[in-house]
């Protein structure tokens, strides 16, 4: 039986622990100090396929945290973060999927909008809108909902939420701009570019006519990668 302490913590995962022949209080007994430890080595490490396999199976299964010296929130922390810096839009995926509720939901689900707006796939970026529900208050992907809805010919709902996001002050005069005229409510945009990030330097390029940019070594690499696939970069020799 589960302590009333065991019955607070929600568990997060992918995998139920019997799949791998593992156990929810797998980690319990462990000293929270030697698994960061133990983390830290690994990211070091550039793991095998097999390697990496074992890795996620044990780390994305259901378990308890440790009991010492690792939180539940440093826990899925460390699982976040790392599923980001290796770069698994499709982990991700599954893992939104799996798991309704729980802190950095947003930053995964931007890390998908950006990876998708990055590769010009917008329309599969706009997919991924989907995991965005009321209780996500992000701006960001407020920004970016709001956008897919224009884009998908649902005018009427996009109006209303971008409404919404204006009396809530979560809308900036550079989106108000852009929205404007992608709603046909404004003839002409600003022919403001701003590359603070992807979403508004996206909103430039499809807005802003014969858009022209140029990219330097400070420009971020999400801008970089999306000049790039969308077949922007033009060489002079």
């Amino acid at each position: 039986e589960n302590t009333d302490n065991e019955e607070e913590i929600k568990l997060v995962g992918l995998y139920e622990p019997e799949k791998n022949d593992l156990n929810l209080d797998m980690w319990s007994g462990t000293n929270g100090e030697l698994i960061k430890e133990t983390f830290k080595r690994i990211e070091k490490i550039n793991l095998s396929k097999f390697s990496e396999e074992v890795f996620v199976n044990t780390i994305f299964t259901y378990s308890y945290p440790p009991k010492n010296n690792f939180s539940e929130k440093d826990f899925l922390k460390f699982r976040i973060n790392w599923l980001i810096k290796n770069n698994k839009p499709k982990l991700i995926e599954n893992f939104l999927n799996n798991n309704s509720e729980f802190d950095g939901k947003s930053k995964l689900i931007k890390y998908l909008v950006d990876h998708y707006i990055a590769s010009a796939d917008i329309y599969e970026g706009c997919k991924k809108a989907n995991f965005i529900n009321k209780e996500i208050k992000e701006n960001y992907l407020e920004k970016f909902r709001i956008y897919c809805l224009v884009l998908n010919n649902k005018k009427e709902e996009a109006q209303l939420n971008f409404d919404l996001l204006r009396e809530q002050d979560g809308s900036d005069k550079f989106f108000d701009d852009k929205i404007l005229f992608l709603l046909d409510i404004k003839d002409k945009p600003e022919n403001k570019i701003l590359d603070d990030n992807l979403l508004n330097f996206y909103l430039s390029s499809v807005t802003i006519e014969n858009f022209k940019y140029e990219p330097t070594e400070k420009t971020d690499k999400n801008i970089w990668k999306y000049l790039n696939a969308a077949n922007m970069i033009s060489l002079n020799y």
